[in-house]
């Protein structure tokens, strides 16, 4: 009679079948609901020349190769993530608990050829190069990890090809035609506003500017492509910092941190994001814009966004261009001025995203502001909202408002609109009086 195989083999194949189709099972969630974004980029109309994820079992490590079938799944399956729609290609991003199993995975990764990917050992996530996935699948199947999902791509928002009529928004179109200064009560003497305060810009990058000639400016570019920038962070700079008396930003004598996170296109990844989160802080931030954002919340994004937070450091986001029912991300996390756009008679823009959490409201309809090629241009979003918003909270802080609470003190003193809190949260910004 023919033996079969020991019981401790039997069990250990088991063990590793279970955990196996466990983690199969939990690859397949991020998968379900990949970011939307709109077909259009801005594309913003010249004035004039200006002439000056997914659990996985944390279960002990069998080592044991899984049944051939089993295997193949997850490989599949890691494919299949690989590729998600609105996602970086062929990259995965695994999060960790503690600094230690991060650290025993890149040596295990390196060990087994697995390409890993630049991202900041802080936000306890490692970024994978798939390529043919085999010998990622081996290491997963193992476990000792928390999630895993895609690199979700964020991005500069773009308005809706068309309004569309929206039960949830308010439809406000009429444009301000000016930078929005007097409507946040900005419209005095600011030379001296946003003194000693560091405000971190994450976007396409700032190009010289005559608006920007006399501000005091630091650039890092972690993007790296030597491709030509989208004036969408020109854009962003000016509104908060710009020098024009009449149509440049709220804080002109705040330090900018020019920190590169999308390219050319205004395209960026929630990794990327997050990355520009912790280098802002590095260097002394104490506001961060963000006038580009994703509908994934994804766990590299939020661990950037606690970081900060857990810092002092106010962290300034566009609730999106989406007509949506739900801010995007990082607007949507807690702790974050999220910001609404209005029009010139206190609406919520027609394109603005709805949403619980949100913050407040700033004018984001028929904008000035500097663009590259020295040029200025009309345009309009939550992104100008938000720069605008960051521009205040500067000011704020140089004239010694605390930075803990600072949702709370733009509440208070913000322009009530008589909108639901969903479609402009407090109301319209507004810098106090002195």
């Amino acid at each position: 009679m023919q033996k079969g195989p020991p019981w401790t083999t039997v069990l250990l194949a088991a063990a590793a079948l279970v955990l196996a189709l466990v983690l199969l099972g939990r690859l397949a969630v991020e998968t379900t609901a990949p970011p939307s974004r709109p077909d259009e980029r801005p594309r913003p109309a010249t004035v004039h020349q200006a002439t000056g994820a997914v659990p996985a079992s944390r279960g002990p490590d069998l080592r044991q190769p899984a049944p051939p079938s089993v295997f193949d799944e997850l490989l599949r399956r890691i494919l299949d993530l690989a590729r998600t729609p609105g996602a970086a290609p062929d990259e995965l991003l695994l999060s960790f608990a503690t600094p230690g199993e991060l650290e025993a995975f890149r040596a295990r990764a390196a060990r087994a050829g697995i390409e890993l990917l630049p991202v900041d050992p802080r936000l306890l996530t490692a970024r994978v190069r798939v390529g043919d996935g085999r010998a990622l699948a081996s290491e997963l199947a193992g476990g000792g990890f928390d999630r895993i999902g895609p690199n979700y791509l964020a991005w500069v928002p773009s308005l809706p090809r068309l309004p569309e009529p929206d039960a949830d928004n308010a439809g406000g179109n009429q444009p301000f035609g000016t930078s929005g200064l007097e409507a946040v009560g900005a419209g005095r003497n600011r030379s001296d506003w946003g003194r000693g305060v560091t405000v971190a810009v994450l976007d396409t990058g700032v190009t010289d500017h005559p608006q920007l000639e006399q501000l005091r400016l630091s650039r890092t570019d972690l993007v790296q492509d030597g491709q030509p920038l989208n004036g969408h962070g020109t854009a962003m700079a000016s509104l908060i910092a710009g020098s024009d008396p009449e149509e440049g930003g709220v804080a002109p004598a705040a330090h900018l941190l020019d920190i590169r996170v999308a390219d050319a296109k205004g395209e960026s990844t929630t990794a990327l994001v997050a990355q520009g989160i912790l280098t802002a802080v590095d260097q002394g931030a104490r506001v961060i814009n963000i006038s580009l954002g994703t509908t994934a919340d994804a766990p590299v994004l939020r661990r950037a966004v606690d970081y900060a937070l857990a810092r002092g450091v106010v962290i300034v986001a566009a609730a999106g261009n989406d007509q949506a029912r739900a801010l995007a991300y990082p607007a949507a996390y807690a702790g974050v001025v999220s910001v609404a756009a209005v029009d010139a008679n206190g609406v919520q823009a027609f394109f603005s995203n709805s949403g619980s959490g949100l913050a407040l409201a700033a004018p984001g309809v028929g904008i000035v502001s500097a663009y590259s090629n020295n040029q200025r241009v009309i345009s309009s979003g939550t992104s100008q909202a938000a720069a605008i918003t960051s521009g205040v909270v500067a000011t704020m802080l140089g004239w010694g408002y605390s930075g803990q609470g600072m949702i709370k003190t733009l509440a208070a003193q913000a322009k009530p609109t008589g909108a639901p809190a969903e479609q402009t949260g407090a109301g319209l910004v507004q810098v106090p009086r002195r």
